[in-house]
């Protein structure tokens, strides 16, 4: 099996409840937000009494805001305390020359390096909209350190007439890690299933990652009506049934 299955911590709300949690459904790694490192500790120490790690952690930078970058540095800080080898961001701007984007990402490309860290850039515009905006915005930022996060369903979101493997299959080799949420397909739709009941190639996406050897995190995420309003148990039964199904399809 490629890689190794993760899920964000907001799938089952508190952080509390996901290590609590998670274990009993099969999977024993966490993408978790960012947050003072004190708690982060907290997070991890009561993660792994449970046999689980922090696989990822994730915030978002601004590349036009000098304060929102000088956050992330902090939050890259956190990730070498912690060893956590692979941040999730989202990257955004929209005030400055894309050039000066460019060389401000090149900039907490390095200090991520320097922190043994690599960035995972998630899929949202402006920067990630798709395969195409991934590819050039790698390119520019020319950094080994600077990869790309596909959400398998984020590409229908911000995009027509794209589909998320073929859009892996550009980017594979510059990917560090993938979110793993389902959708309907409609373009801006924020329905995004039970994995596996959506319009997401997901055997096809396995075997993507196969031919990759991919050993990043495959990072369930689950947001939405598919887990509004249900309390924890109810949670719990749908990160299950998603599970349910990877395990059928051989991803997990």
């Amino acid at each position: 099996m490629p890689g190794f299955i993760s899920i964000r911590e907001g799938g089952y709300g508190p952080w509390e409840a996901a290590v609590d949690s998670v274990a009993d459904a099969g999977i024993f790694a966490l993408e978790v937000g960012a947050r003072p490192l004190e708690e982060l500790k907290k997070i991890a120490a009561a993660a792994a009494a449970k046999g689980v790690k922090i696989a990822t952690l994730s915030a978002g930078v601004n590349l036009d805001k000098d304060e929102s970058i000088a956050a992330f540095e902090g939050h890259l800080e956190s990730a070498r305390a912690l060893a956590v080898p692979i941040f999730f961001v989202s990257v955004s701007g929209s005030e400055l020359d894309r050039s000066e984007h460019m060389k401000r990402l090149r900039a907490l490309s390095v200090k991520a390096a320097d922190c043994g860290v690599t960035l995972s850039m998630e899929t949202h515009p402006p920067f990630c909209q798709n395969a195409e905006g991934m590819l050039l915005t790698v390119s520019e930022v020319d950094h080994p350190n600077c990869r790309i996060n596909l959400d398998t369903a984020n590409i229908f979101y911000y995009n027509e007439g794209r589909d998320s493997a073929d859009e892996l299959e550009k980017v594979i080799d510059v990917s560090a890690s993938l979110h793993l949420k389902d959708t309907d397909g409609g373009y801006h739709s924020e329905n995004f299933p039970v994995l596996g009941t959506g319009v997401v190639k997901f055997p096809q996406i396995r075997d993507i990652l196969i031919a990759a050897n991919f050993e990043g995190p495959l990072t369930i995420e689950l947001e939405g009506p598919v887990v509004a309003g249900l309390d924890v148990p109810q949670r719990h039964e749908v990160v299950c049934a998603c599970m349910d199904y990877l395990r059928s399809i051989n991803l997990a």
